[in-house]
Parts: structure tokens; sequence; C-alpha cells
């Protein structure tokens, strides 16, 4: 970090440090941020550092910490200010979620998608509209504005969230059981994340393509995509995508009739889940896998 940078190249560099995922450092990096800005009398520039500091704490898993952070940020945020503004919406907005309190989360990224539009933030826009179809009560509205994000975002370049974007309208789909549209909806996130994300977003996104054509009962395709994924994540050591892909690949051998092919893989799955820690985290998928195996007397 070099000191001497201006608030605003200091912001430049702690958000570019935030995209890459390392949230520790981005945390030191907003907080040089909000002394320099201060040293300048940067309000503007304040407001973004104080509301990423709490969003970092929020990422973090320190809720509280970071609270404090986010009610400075509210102190001191104008809505005649459209940076510090829509980055102080867009944090407040999270705690609610994170808060469930869905309706006034729902309210602040209303208020930030109109905002960000009318001020020509159009990447703030974006991420309004994309946490909008995270939480909105119905499929047929997060679809609305997933497909609002991308329009967006295709509009004005913001080519980086057509992954994340394109993947939740997939969510969507299948969530509705919808499998032909989840599947566009997953070619088309595969897509971006090859152009834009990191190898485990990569990684993802070819298992779900996979894992669609497992459920539309194309399995010859599903095991096209589902064994390079299996080797790939077992390169990576990912249990979590190993068990997935294992589970996934032994239900197309049992779909099949292949019953003493299948049942090892899924033996296999249970082992990485384990691993993973899904017997203590994602106790939906270690229960359905135990008893999958108990159905099938394993």
């Amino acid at each position: 970090m070099n000191t001497s940078s201006s608030a605003d190249a200091l912001l430049s560099q702690a958000d570019s440090v935030f995209k890459s995922h390392d949230f520790n450092s981005a945390l030191d990096e907003y907080k040089q941020v909000v002394k320099q800005a201060r040293n300048e009398f940067n309000r503007s520039v304040e407001v973004e550092g104080l509301s990423q500091v709490a969003r970092m704490y929020l990422t973090l898993g320190d809720k509280a910490e970071g609270r404090q952070w986010l009610e400075q940020a509210g102190e001191r945020a104008t809505d005649s200010d459209p940076m510090g503004w829509s980055r102080y919406l867009g944090v407040k907005g999270r705690f609610e979620w994170q808060d469930n309190n869905l309706q006034a989360a729902r309210k602040t990224f209303d208020e930030m998608y109109n905002y960000c539009h009318a001020n020509a933030l159009y990447g703030r826009a974006v991420d309004a509209a994309h946490m909008i179809a995270i939480i909105a009560e119905t499929p047929e509205e997060q679809i609305a504005w997933g497909q609002k994000g991308i329009e967006v975002a295709e509009a004005s370049g913001g080519e980086a969230w057509l992954g994340p974007l394109w993947n939740n309208m997939a969510g969507t789909y299948w969530d509705i059981q919808q499998y032909d549209s989840a599947l566009v909806c997953y070619k088309k996130a595969r897509e971006y994340h090859w152009r834009f994300s990191g190898e485990n977003a990569k990684l993802l996104a070819d298992y779900h393509v996979g894992m669609t054509y497992r459920y539309l009962g194309q399995y010859d395709e599903a095991r096209k995509w589902l064994r390079p994924v299996l080797a790939w994540a077992e390169r990576l050591e990912n249990h979590e995508v190993i068990g997935q892909a294992c589970e996934d690949l032994g239900e197309c051998d049992i779909a099949e009739g292949n019953i003493k092919e299948g049942v090892p893989l899924l033996q296999r799955a249970r082992k990485e889940y384990q691993k993973a820690g899904y017997d203590k985290t994602r106790l939906e998928i270690w229960e359905y896998i135990n008893k999958r195996l108990i159905e099938l007397k394993q």
C-alpha cells in the first residue's frame, strides 16, 4: 500500500484486491482508504471506504463490527454524492439481506437500482438488479430482474457480470425444474465464466452443465462433462466438487440399471462430502446421500 497515493487511487487499488477475493487484505486496504480520504477531506471516497470496510467484515463473518462501520458510512453519506451514496446503499442492502430482513433489503436495492440508472452508474445498477434477483419472492420476479441485469450489463459493457447473472437465472429455472431452460442459462454462464472468472468458477460452470444433462436424462452427454470435471477437481483436491461429480456420475449409472457401477461412486461421494464438512455444514445433502445409499441397500 502506497500511503502517498491519493484516496481515489487507494480506493481503486483496494477494489482490485477485493475483486481477487482476498478479503482480509482488502479490509486493510479499505481502512487505509478511509484514513487517506479523511486527510484529504474527501467525503465521497470516505463513504465508499467506510461502506467497503463494513462489507469486508460482513463477508468475513463479523457482522457486529461491520455494522459499526456501516453506521459511520450512513452518517456521512448523502444522496447528492452518487459514488458514495450508491456504494453505501449496496452494502446497507446486503446487511439487511443477511439479517433476513428481505422487505427492507428489497426496498434498498430498488432504490439503488433506480438511483444508479438515473446517474449512469450502470455497473452498480447491475449489482442492484443481481441482488433483487437473488431475494425476489417468486421465480417469475427472479427471472425478470435477472434479465434486467443482463440487459444493463450487455448495454453498458459490463460483461464480467454476465457469468454470475446467467448462473443465478439458471438456478431459478433449476429450482422450478425447467431443466431445458436451466441448461441454456448454465451454458451462457459458462461462456462468460471462462472469459472473466477464476479457476474454481470455471470448474463449477462445467460441473453445472454436466449436472443438468443428467437431470435431462442425457446420460452420455452428462458423462462427457462430468468425467473431466472429476479429474480437474481431483487435481485441485476440491472435495466438494469431487463429491458432486461422483454423485451425478453414480446416478447416471444407476438410472441406466448399472447398480454395481453406480453405488461405489455414491459411496465415494459420501466420503468426499464428509471431507468437505458436509456432515456439519450441508446437512440436507449429507442426509440425502446417506438416505440414497440405504435405499440401495448400501
